[in-house]
């Protein structure tokens, strides 16, 4: 049996701030033992849970959000959403993050989704087997220097999600010819202009969605579409959220929107990267949608207690725009509140079309 134990102390460290690889060569294969940093996994862990980002949801009636589950029969659940005991969910969400790090396909990369293909892994390798080490542990078979190369390319674009080194800096680029001249196709509301001159003078010159690679091909022919748009015209996605969050959506009457960020880099991307095999892309929108009809603002996550959402420009106005706009990532924010700020969101009526997709041709 080859020795398959990684001892942290003296194994090669490869940190980042998303992560951590001590690596070691065993048999043939580049074997990789991980941790993840704290305040990325304290997240993680409260965003699996039903609970999500809070523990009550901002409507008409403040509801809370365990009252709303119930309308469902759904229990909310201190827990993981996944599977089992909380230690076996534990385990599975560390799993699923360490995979969602590996985004470019390998053919010789190995991870486990439980013990049992973990064991096996072992006996048909010669390796000596560790109970309960297969969700952090990874192997990567053939050169050395090609697998350490890929785990590193990996791990910096993993980090660069999480930790970007800028957000939505640079002028504004829109004019009042480019708001005029989509006014002859759409209409505007009654106070477009104040909205406009609000996002020319904090510089939002691009508004942000998240979605799976597998949605592009739809969302280049139809446009990005809300949950209840896709259902109406019975386009199967790939979602990234869950079913529940979905029934809530419906519930609050938000299922007939599309959300948009101010910021590239949502946490919510991260969660759904882990929770729902997310492959993300993020899509550049024209912050000129703004001026439609139909559309809300809103200070904060829409479910969170306390948001301040109306179509008005005083409602975009409430938004934060030194959060938004800092370049400080959201995981290195130290401040509870700057992070519910951070997730400020633009809700757009039913479909947004390719026409004001900025990055289209590069999807």
């Amino acid at each position: 049996m080859i020795d398959n134990k990684i001892d942290t102390r003296t194994a090669d460290e490869h940190s980042f701030l998303t992560h951590t690889f001590y690596t070691k060569k065993i048999g043939c294969f580049l074997s990789a033992f991980t941790t993840i940093n704290n305040d990325v996994y304290t997240e993680m862990v409260l965003s699996s849970k039903h609970f999500a980002y809070d523990s009550s949801l901002h409507d008409r009636n403040m509801q809370s959000l365990a009252g709303v589950l119930s309308m469902f029969g759904i229990e909310p659940n201190p827990d993981f959403v996944f599977k089992g005991k909380p230690i076996e969910n534990e385990r599975y969400l560390i799993y699923r993050y360490i995979k969602s790090i590996f985004q470019i396909p390998n053919p010789n990369l190995y991870l486990f989704a439980n013990d049992n293909e973990y064991k096996k892994f072992c006996e048909i390798n010669g390796l000596e087997y560790t109970q309960q080490e297969w969700f952090k542990r990874l192997y990567i078979k053939g050169n050395d220097e090609e697998a350490m190369e890929y785990l590193l390319q990996n791990s910096l674009t993993f980090q660069e999600l999480y930790f970007p080194s800028n957000n939505n800096g640079g002028d504004f680029r829109a004019t009042l010819h480019d708001v005029n001249r989509l006014h002859d196709k759409y209409s505007y509301k009654s106070d477009f202009m104040q909205i406009f001159s609000i996002l020319k003078a904090k510089k939002i010159n691009k508004l942000y969605h998240f979605t799976d690679k597998k949605n592009i091909e739809s969302i280049k022919t139809n446009g990005i579409l809300s949950a209840q748009e896709l259902l109406n015209r019975g386009i199967i996605s790939k979602y990234s959220s869950s079913i529940e969050s979905r029934e809530i959506d419906k519930q609050m009457g938000l299922s007939d929107y599309v959300r948009l960020s101010f910021v590239k880099r949502h946490p919510m991307m991260f969660t759904s990267m882990t929770a729902y095999e997310l492959n993300p892309v993020v899509i550049e929108i024209n912050p000129l949608i703004a001026l439609m009809p139909d559309v809300f603002f809103s200070d904060r996550n829409t479910l969170r207690r306390g948001a301040n959402i109306g179509p008005n420009s005083c409602d975009l106005a409430k938004i934060d725009f030194d959060v938004v706009n800092s370049n400080i990532a959201y995981y290195n924010m130290n401040n509870i509140e700057s992070k519910i700020k951070y997730q400020a969101e633009v809700l757009i009526k039913k479909r947004i079309g390719p026409e004001f997709i900025m990055n289209l041709h590069d999807l």
